[in-house]
């Protein structure tokens, strides 16, 4: 069935409007406590100081586009139609991502603007916008996986460190077939492994899994479509390919 879409309301995008706005300031204040006060120079990130891992960058893309898509599911609740839902969402997740990097960033002495996490960032909301677009769901995802690291130590949620970007594996999934009773996604995902410095190891991962949300449909297809906001996670068997 196909869910209704209520006609815009004025009051909605208030209440809308006020969530994302209370949810600006609190990851402004949560960036501060965690990466330290904007109150620098601008400067620049030095983009080759770790070896060209990517997995920051790789990270930046991935929240892109997650963030592009829950802000069209809040757009959407609106009543705005699709097409002024999905470019509010781009620009507002495009500006957001934008604000990270200056200033909060760039005037942060221990950070920098990141001018391949602003590139990164941009992939993944355009990736979004694309991914949003109406008819059938596409057959292609970004989704996230995590190594049994990620369950070795706390505050793993954010990375901190160069070690904790190395429990998370992203992936380029798609779905060869829609078949309900069949839910199985193929993958590629990229990772890292820092050693002491400058030992790193580069990751490619090739996997074949599922969702929660793929996995309880099976059961019940209601259920599974409210177990939907959960279907970034990419549950997988698979092998991996290391390089320097």
């Amino acid at each position: 069935s196909v869910t209704a879409i209520p006609s815009f309301s004025k009051n909605r995008l208030v209440v809308w409007g006020g969530f994302t706005a209370t949810a600006s300031y609190l990851a402004y204040e949560q960036s501060q406590a965690s990466w330290g006060v904007s109150n620098g120079q601008f400067h620049f990130k030095d983009d080759l100081h770790d070896g060209l891992a990517l997995s920051d960058e790789t990270s930046h893309l991935f929240a892109a586009y997650h963030l592009t898509r829950a802000l069209n599911t809040g757009y959407r609740w609106t009543g705005m139609s699709s097409t002024a839902s999905r470019r509010m969402a781009a620009a507002h997740a495009w500006l957001w991502t934008f604000i990270v990097e200056y200033p909060i960033d760039a005037l942060n002495p221990g950070q920098g603007f990141g001018a391949s996490d602003l590139a990164f960032n941009t992939v993944g909301v355009l990736a979004a916008y694309h991914h949003t677009r109406p008819g059938p769901r596409p057959w292609w995802d970004v989704k996230i996986s995590v190594k049994e690291t990620f369950f070795a130590g706390e505050s793993r949620f954010i990375a901190h460190s160069n070690e904790q970007y190395d429990d998370y594996v992203y992936w380029l999934t798609v779905r060869p077939t829609r078949q309900r009773y069949l839910p199985l996604w193929i993958g590629a995902g990229y990772s890292t492994t820092h050693g002491e410095w400058p030992q790193l190891d580069k990751e490619l991962h090739l996997a074949v899994g599922t969702t929660v949300e793929d996995m309880v449909a099976m059961i019940n297809e209601d259920a599974g479509k409210f177990l939907r906001p959960l279907d970034f996670f990419f549950l997988n068997v698979g092998t991996k390919i290391v390089w320097k």
